[in-house]
């Protein structure tokens, strides 16, 4: 949750023309120069080569082959069509044009084996279901956070990328929260989501390392080479796998997650968060990528930890071309996006906004009406940004939300959560918000303290779900 920065550059390769040339050569010689891709950095600001094309395509059912994508740091211009401002793959307008995707909620790092992917009590899958959430968005790592082993895939890849017949099963099924009695973690949540009836979105939280960027900076990551290359997998190489893997079982993808806040080793050193620079030579280098594998996907950013993100601007030279003093690495991200042609299919961020939280709703404590009533102003402050920057009405989501994002015990206040999240999600409806994920299912979240499923009594619904199952019954 932090501050907003840009920068594109751009070079035009130009042929110089002969003396003799009729006018018929010059002007056939002009439509190949405009006719070159450009090619952005945003980290080197320098020009590199192109990438090779995709052949090939997904055939709905099927699994189909690709040529192996190359995937290098700079970005050849993509000439992606502008957003759709419609409907995103699965959602539905219900009663007074409320989206359906606004009652959606998250799956996390797992850190107990009791969890919505294991579902030991065959209560929470069928309770989401029953009660109709529509959206899951699902976190995968490429290593886990909590031992730092590289997660599992599965045996049922959609795509297949390259000729290697084990590219996706290989490292093999291992034992760990998600599978706790042996199992492939990704095919695992897949299948939880599918027996929930929701729709998948995957965030990619893990968007550091490219190979021309192979270093990764965290100790505790359990370093994976790929035994068909003999190479280590970066992170764009784990998420092609994993798009191409799951196909169109997902058709929606979050690129990073708060990558404008600094991370931290088990040791306490501090990992410094991706400037606005980086995050954006990401975002087109990683969307260009899994577009080729999934056309039909869409690509979400910048996953902000709130509406405005941090690294501000105020003076000095822009991070991005037309940056204004104030704008934060929200705005950054819009205006670097739109530049480098690779526009978002959906805006995201992340809304908290009650801090060391007391119940405000009995009248003495800091966090009640008026902090849930602020879940229409961040999402119209957004929304305008998105129109002003990009000139498309750009869907906006919330894809974290709660009251607090810390531990408070708040959260096993049945009462407090009700009026809340009732609260929260009339604001969101009223400023016409698109879709939004309440943090979290059931994963341990904040020592259960943001779960809708209790784990200690049996993973018996809590206040929070049944106050969005009443919402549901309200619009659905």
């Amino acid at each position: 949750m932090k501050d907003r920065l840009k920068s594109i550059q751009r070079s035009l390769y130009k042929h110089r023309l002969g003396i003799m040339l009729t006018l018929i050569g010059t002007l056939v010689a002009a439509l190949i120069v405009a006719l070159i891709p450009t090619a952005i950095s945003f980290e080197q600001g320098a020009v590199v080569g192109e990438t090779t094309p995709f052949v090939g395509g997904q055939v709905p059912g099927s699994a189909t082959t690709r040529t192996p994508y190359p995937s290098t740091t700079a970005i050849v211009n993509p000439t992606f069509p502008p957003p759709s401002e419609g409907l995103l793959p699965g959602q539905q307008l219900w009663k007074n044009n409320v989206s359906s995707y606004l009652f959606g909620t998250n799956d996390s790092e797992d850190y107990s084996s009791d969890n919505f992917d294991t579902d030991p009590h065959h209560i929470i899958q069928s309770s989401l279901k029953t009660a109709g959430l529509t959206l899951m968005r699902m976190f995968i790592f490429h290593y886990s956070l909590v031992d730092g082993h590289r997660v599992t895939l599965g045996t049922n890849p959609q795509i297949q990328l390259n000729t290697n017949p084990h590219e996706f099963d290989t490292p093999g099924p291992v034992a760990t929260n998600v599978t706790p009695n042996g199992g492939y973690e990704l095919e695992t949540r897949l299948q939880a989501i599918e027996n929930s009836g929701m729709q998948c979105l995957i965030v990619l939280p893990d968007i550091i390392t490219d190979p021309a960027n192979p270093k990764d900076p965290f100790p505790t990551h359990k370093i994976y080479t790929d035994f068909s290359t003999g190479k280590v997998e970066t992170d764009l190489e784990f998420a092609e796998k994993v798009v191409a893997y799951a196909g169109n079982r997902c058709n929606l993808y979050e690129i990073g997650n708060e990558p404008d806040l600094d991370g931290y080793t088990d040791s306490g050193a501090v990992i410094p968060h991706m400037n606005i620079q980086t995050y954006l030579n990401r975002w087109v280098e990683f969307v260009t990528a899994l577009r080729k594998i999934n056309p039909h996907a869409k690509f979400i950013g910048p996953a902000t930890y709130n509406d405005q993100g941090n690294d501000c601007y105020y003076s000095g030279t822009p991070p991005v071309p037309g940056a204004q003093p104030g704008d934060c690495y929200m705005q950054l991200f819009l205006r670097g996006a739109k530049q480098a042609g690779v526009l978002p299919d959906a805006v995201s961020f992340h809304w908290y906004p009650c801090g060391s939280a007391t119940d405000g709703f009995n009248g003495k404590g800091t966090c009640g009406a008026k902090q849930a009533q602020s879940f229409a102003s961040v999402t119209q402050e957004v929304k305008g940004w998105v129109k002003a920057d990009t000139g498309y009405a750009i869907p906006v989501g919330i894809t974290e939300w709660n009251f607090d994002s810390g531990a408070n015990s708040l959260g096993d206040n049945g009462s407090f959560m009700s009026q809340f999240t009732t609260a929260a999600l009339n604001a969101m409806i009223s400023a016409g918000l698109n879709f939004a994920c309440q943090f979290d299912a059931q994963a341990y979240g904040e020592y259960g303290y943001l779960d809708m499923f209790n784990l200690s009594d049996n993973d018996q619904p809590k206040p929070q779900f049944t106050a969005i199952a009443n919402m549901i019954k309200q619009f659905k």
